[in-house]
């Protein structure tokens, strides 16, 4: 179990690195300049194109890391905001593992190496006023927050920790492993999902479309283990 747990951490670092974009919202995340106005210093700048009638202020750029950065000021709004978009989804799962990438989701929120406290994240949220979420789809993987702009920097830096050092302890592990099953049970009684996975059921064998997207004990713990994986 600990060398699948390395495995799965490793996969889902490799993920977060592989490309991703994030967007920070407030009504003062950037300075009152012209919208078309970039980040500057060692940032390559990306031009911002808008309609006329948008009143609100944005810059963008690519980091160094090539992460692109869309920053937003909002004069009218009261909350800051952020979202991280990764460009792996559950169409990257691994055969051997269907539902991988919905699992990782899951796993980041439950401690990292400078929060290790599995209830960090959310319990700052909950104290500035804020709230949380994140979805697994087939391409992206898509995780965001709003609380309080004087509790943004300290949001922020929880969130960061996501994709740098995530514990994924052998605790939370089976936790959420339980977690998925009942999301997956709870999906089964949806017309939604159900289409939704007839869908992929229907599809070309050979195309990445045909998967089990959510992924449940099953495919994440039992048949890896019967399997060795």
């Amino acid at each position: 179990m600990a060398q699948r747990l390395l495995s799965w951490r490793q996969s889902c670092l490799a993920a977060c690195s592989t490309a991703g974009t994030i967007r920070a919202h407030s009504s003062n995340s950037v300075p009152q300049t012209s919208p078309a106005c970039v980040v500057s210093g060692h940032f390559k700048n990306l031009e911002v194109q808008k309609p006329t009638t948008d009143y609100r202020i944005y810059r963008a750029a690519r980091l160094p890391n090539n992460l692109r950065v869309m920053l937003v000021s909002d004069a009218k709004c009261n909350r800051a905001a952020a979202a991280m978009s990764v460009q792996i989804g559950s169409i990257s799962d691994p055969k051997e593992a269907p539902g991988l990438a919905h699992f990782c989701e899951h796993m980041l929120f439950l401690g990292t190496e400078k929060f290790p406290a599995e209830d960090e994240y959310n319990r700052y949220l909950a104290m500035h006023g804020g709230e949380s979420n994140a979805y697994t789809a087939e391409t992206v993987t898509n995780y965001f927050f709003s609380v309080k702009p004087e509790a943004l920097d300290g949001a922020l830096d929880r969130f960061a920790q996501f994709f740098v050092s995530p514990l994924f302890t052998e605790s939370a592990t089976e936790r959420e492993l339980q977690a998925i099953d009942s999301e997956h049970s709870k999906n089964l009684q949806q017309d939604g999902w159900r289409l939704s996975q007839l869908l992929r059921s229907a599809a070309n064998p050979a195309h990445p479309l045909n998967h089990f997207m959510t992924g449940n004990s099953e495919t994440l713990r039992d048949e890896p283990s019967r399997q060795g994986v």
